[in-house]
């Protein structure tokens, strides 16, 4: 069979690779789209998580083709359904043994072998503990020694040498001469110094740097972002707006967990079958019903909180009735952060002051992040 609804395509084909996320949220669109739509209802009540949700497509199914089949079954299997509480039953802990004789008394034999075990371990420190004083004697001593040759070595004068590359000097006599007629008894010598000074080698400075090279700078590390998990789809019914219904967003920042509004549906007074209420029901990341968690309802004269009760389905955790016509309450989880839904009551967009009898039905999910 060919299915001209690109979206209701998709939406199978998706069911049958098991990706239910992207079935659930083609097949909301496709039903949304196209309302009278059998097989868009029917594939959708496959794929949804609570059982409320799973009733209201079946019962689409059969208003708009009451000889459906599977969609028979599947209202009857839901309607049925009673999960019985698993019941848990601890075995008696074992009796503990009587305790033997004599258990935990050392025999004497074992004390003397501790005893004798304790003197040889002291005998072994006290030769250790010998042995360390002789190296630190030994080590005093020669410390003391060396210290005592630094100390003369640094009071015994030392040997002055002379500059380096100076020659010493040499004389050179020089004769005088003297008349015949006087008798000199010792000839006069004048002394006569000729030094050569020797050049010295002056080394040549060198020159410093000035200035450090550059550091390198170290390589930082680069942290990838993780991506932010997606939120969980919401249905909603695209007749709330008809009736000025509308959902105001909990006031978090990103990441900030908060209780979602994930569905969202109304019933008209055909649908309803003489029912008035919100019925309201909340769950946790994990689709299971959170039990006495607090849901706030309120209007302009007052307001009421109603615990999540543990009702078996398809009966909702909170059932709230309404008196008031269209734009009188609004509701919300309370306790932590949560999207808000106003504007609900009696009515229809027709004829939205009279108190035609309707009926709201809301899912509220916890999105940890």
């Amino acid at each position: 069979m060919t299915i001209r609804d690109p979206l209701l395509a998709r939406g199978i084909a998706a069911v049958k690779a098991g990706d239910k996320h992207t079935a659930r949220e083609l097949l909301t669109r496709a039903a949304q789209q196209n309302p009278d739509s059998e097989e868009a209802w029917l594939w959708l009540s496959a794929v949804l998580d609570t059982p409320q949700g799973r009733l209201f497509c079946l019962r689409q199914v059969l208003t708009l083709n009451p000889a459906n089949r599977a969609a028979q079954r599947g209202l009857t299997a839901l309607e049925k359904a009673q999960p019985a509480p698993a019941v848990i039953v601890q075995p008696p802990a074992p009796p503990l043994p009587p305790p033997k004789p004599h258990e935990g008394l050392a025999r004497p034999d074992e004390l003397a072998r501790r005893t004798r075990f304790w003197q040889v371990v002291v005998a072994c420190l006290a030769v250790i503990a010998l042995g360390l004083v002789g190296v630190l004697a030994y080590a005093s001593l020669a410390g003391s020694g060396a210290a005592e040759e630094e100390a003369l070595a640094a009071v015994a004068p030392r040997p002055t040498l002379g500059p380096a590359g100076t020659l010493r000097p040499t004389f050179t006599s020089t004769p005088t001469p003297t008349p015949t007629s006087t008798d000199t008894p010792t000839p006069t010598f004048t002394p006569t110094c000729t030094c050569t000074p020797t050049p010295t080698d002056t080394p040549t400075p060198t020159a410093l740097p000035t200035s450090r090279p550059a550091r390198q700078p170290r390589p930082t590390a680069t942290l990838t972002p993780q991506p932010r998990p997606t939120l969980p789809l919401r249905l909603w019914d695209g007749r709330l707006n008809g009736l000025g219904v509308r959902l105001e967003p909990a006031p978090v920042t990103p990441g900030q967990p908060f209780w979602r509004l994930v569905e969202a549906r109304w019933t008209n007074e055909e649908e309803s079958g003489g029912k008035h209420s919100i019925y309201v029901e909340v769950i946790d990341e994990f689709g299971r019903r959170t039990i006495s968690q607090p849901v706030v309802v309120r209007w302009a004269g007052g307001s009421q909180t109603l615990p999540v009760e543990d009702r078996p389905p398809p009966d909702w955790g909170v059932n709230f009735p309404m008196y008031n016509t269209l734009g009188s309450y609004s509701v919300s989880v309370g306790g932590s952060p949560s999207d808000r839904i106003v504007g609900m009551g009696l009515g229809t967009a027709e004829a939205p002051a009279f108190t035609v009898h309707t009926c709201f039905y809301l899912v509220f999910r916890w999105v940890p992040w």
